[in-house]
């Protein structure tokens, strides 16, 4: 699973701008709340660089032996 780190990058962004979207369409939406959605997706991004990705194979590996 190679992926450049811009790809994350502009994911991130894209995320950001269907937000404020949806915060737009839902005016009862806290400044908060997107706070909070926004950084779990960012969490979420962040498992699936490669570094996360071979450190959860090696936890794996380091389970089954």
């Amino acid at each position: 699973m190679k992926t450049f780190p811009f790809v994350h990058l502009v994911a991130l962004i894209i995320g950001g701008f269907i937000l404020l979207i949806l915060r737009r369409k839902y005016q009862k939406m806290r400044n908060r709340e997107l706070i909070i959605i926004f950084v779990l997706y960012a969490v979420l991004v962040a498992l699936f660089t490669d570094q996360v990705m071979n450190l959860i194979k090696k936890l794996i590996s380091f389970i089954q032996v």
